[in-house]
């Protein structure tokens, strides 16, 4: 199957789309950058970008929102002056990278010791645990209102979340988006004293054995060296994408 960036859940609500860019604006998360950004459909002038950050920053500011957050659209590498234009105005240049395989390749060999289910409402607290771990590099303030949107969301929302035990200790979490064609691994992560003993690659076996013949897609970031541990379970790099954050404005 033929996938690209536009087969990714975005979270968040669209405050506006035209054909030059999309805006999302979630009042109720001003903390989560992911929620609060600008998502491009086309490569602006600098000039444009200038008049965007001013009319995001109001934006941002009038719900309590601290950023400034844009992703570029997809494929398109930011030239030698954007680059630099980014650097001199203090914005972080991060790199997201499309990875996909079908759930029939998927390796399904027995992980001894690893149990890993769809979380439940009497399993949703020990989920929490292990977020609160991955979301503390942000802040309390973050912690607490993600945490928050968990719980109000968790009977409605549009994906399942994964939990995976060692020995009974919940130590890793993943959030599925299931599509019609697709179903997508998103906030994946095991607790750093787990990591490497193979909980990982049982998370995503039980993702293949429950959507059977969809094709996996997630998003890597391209300086992490988790992209390799994916090219090395078979999955295939599609594309990327470029984003851009300036933080505490």
């Amino acid at each position: 199957m033929i996938v690209s960036m536009s087969d990714i859940f975005q979270e968040g609500k669209i405050y506006s789309d035209d054909q030059r860019k999309t805006i999302y604006l979630t009042p109720n998360e001003p903390l989560v950058y992911d929620t609060n950004k600008w998502i491009y459909k086309t490569m602006p002038t600098l000039e444009t970008w200038q008049v965007d950050q001013s009319a995001q920053l109001s934006m941002h500011h009038n719900q309590g929102s601290s950023h400034l957050a844009f992703t570029f659209p997809e494929n398109v590498t930011p030239s030698v002056q954007w680059l630099h234009e980014i650097e001199a105005q203090g914005f972080e240049l991060g790199l997201m990278e499309l990875y996909a395989i079908e759930a029939s390749d998927v390796n399904m060999h027995d992980y001894h010791g690893v149990d890993v289910a769809f979380v439940t409402e009497e399993t949703l607290e020990d989920y929490i645990k292990v977020h609160r771990i991955f979301a503390e590099p942000y802040g309390q303030d973050y912690v607490e209102q993600s945490v928050q949107v968990i719980r109000n969301q968790f009977e409605s929302e549009q994906k399942c979340r994964v939990i995976a035990y060692k020995e009974a200790t919940p130590v890793g979490i993943m959030d599925l988006i299931i599509g019609a064609h697709t179903a997508e691994i998103d906030a994946f992560g095991v607790v750093h004293k787990y990591q490497k003993q193979g909980i990982g690659s049982a998370m995503q076996a039980f993702v293949a054995s429950s959507v059977k013949d969809k094709t996996i897609i997630l998003l890597a970031d391209g300086e992490d060296s988790a992209k390799d541990m994916y090219v090395k379970q078979g999955y295939t790099f599609i594309s990327y994408r470029y984003q851009i954050l300036k933080e505490n404005i």
